[in-house]
């Protein structure tokens, strides 16, 4: 097998491997490598790249110097975020001493010959002309009012400012109202003025019922204005009277025998005032209708709509919310309690009738989208 050893000039055969030397290996060739060497001018070169080498050398370690730190000190700020506790709160340290002191002389310090020219002149200062000369007034004197404390007492005095609301002392509890209530209330009491008019402006006659209309007013026995169901009453019972043979029920049972008086709605002159006995008219006996006893206590849950200052107006607050929610309030009892706090009474209004306290709070909550506040109390 031939083998061409391109480093000795020819081919080389394995069997017969001869070693050419050349002669320019030693002609100084290894000389002249070692004198350009010692060239001054390659050693300028070798001398700039050093320097260059180091100063990238340095830049770099100063590079991974400076990254390390930084690592170090990121990761101690996260420790000594993670690890803070309330030691790491500040604390404002409290000034030493009085914050507040009481002067030696609370009313000032009094100085003698204060503002006077002669203090000017003594301190050698050239005192200006005074634009103004005047004398000096005279003593102040006491008056009637410049007595001793605790003499003087309070006097009664008409107020500066007079209020156009007159005011009243009735006594008369006022009850707090919603907008929509107040424009009830005051509708309610046009009608009773209206009503009050109608009965000033009557006239009694004694004509019969069958005679003339029946739109008057009726009063009762003590003669005061009856009510809007005491009217119906009496309407119905002129009409029975003056039909015998029609039967007319009434909304109410059978009331007993009273004097009434049918007054007619446009004015007359009338002769003489006559009172006539009525007979009561026969009509079918009805059931009188459930009306809520007052109790002062009961068992089982109970539903509290709020707290007055009197037994009276709870009853009143009772019959409006139960007329205004009158299927809410089937089968249930008012209850009035009288309680005293602080020197006060005032009577609470609650509502029985429940068999569990959930069917309370369901009860309240069914109040509440009405308008009206409560509160579920267990038994």
């Amino acid at each position: 097998m031939a083998v061409m050893d391109f480093r000795e000039g020819g081919y080389v055969f394995s069997r017969h491997k001869v070693k050419r030397e050349f002669q320019y290996d030693q002609q100084g060739w290894d000389d002249a490598q070692s004198d350009g060497q010692a060239d001054p001018r390659h050693a300028t070169g070798v001398a700039g790249d050093g320097l260059q080498v180091r100063l990238a050398r340095l830049t770099h370690y100063v590079g991974a110097v400076a990254s390390v730190g930084l690592m170090v000190g990121l990761l101690a700020w996260g420790w000594q975020l993670v690890s803070r506790d309330v030691s790491g709160v500040p604390v404002i340290r409290a000034v030493q001493g009085e914050a507040r002191t009481t002067p030696e002389e609370p009313g000032g310090q009094l100085t003698s010959h204060t503002g006077l020219a002669v203090n000017t002149v003594a301190g050698g200062d050239t005192a200006t002309a005074a634009q103004e000369v005047a004398i000096a007034p005279g003593g102040t004197e006491l008056s009637e009012d410049d007595v001793a404390m605790g003499e003087l007492g309070a006097t009664a005095r008409e107020p500066s400012n007079s209020s156009e609301t007159p005011l009243t002392f009735a006594g008369d509890p006022i009850v707090p109202m919603s907008d929509s209530e107040a424009a009830a209330k005051a509708a309610a009491d046009a009608e009773r003025a209206l009503a009050d008019q109608a009965v000033a402006q009557a006239a009694i006659i004694d004509a019969p019922a069958s005679e003339g209309p029946v739109t008057s007013v009726v009063t009762d026995e003590n003669g005061m204005p009856a009510q809007a169901d005491a009217i119906a009453e009496a309407l119905a019972q002129a009409q029975a009277e003056a039909n015998p043979g029609v039967l007319i029920a009434s909304t109410r049972p059978a009331p007993r025998p009273r004097v009434t008086r049918v007054a007619s709605a446009a004015p007359a002159a009338a002769a003489a005032a006559t009172e006539t006995q009525a007979e009561p008219v026969a009509q079918p006996a009805e059931k009188p209708a459930d009306t809520p006893v007052v109790a002062s206590s009961a068992s089982g849950p109970v539903v509290q709509v709020g707290a007055f200052d009197s037994s009276a107006i709870a009853e009143n607050q009772w019959a409006r919310l139960s007329g205004n929610n009158s299927s809410l309030f089937s089968g249930k009892s008012p209850v009035i309690q009288q309680h005293d706090s602080n020197g006060r009474s005032f009577w609470r209004l609650r509502v029985a009738g429940f068999g569990s306290i959930s069917e309370a709070r369901q009860f309240c909550s069914a109040l509440k989208s009405s308008g009206t506040d409560c509160l579920a109390l267990g038994g």
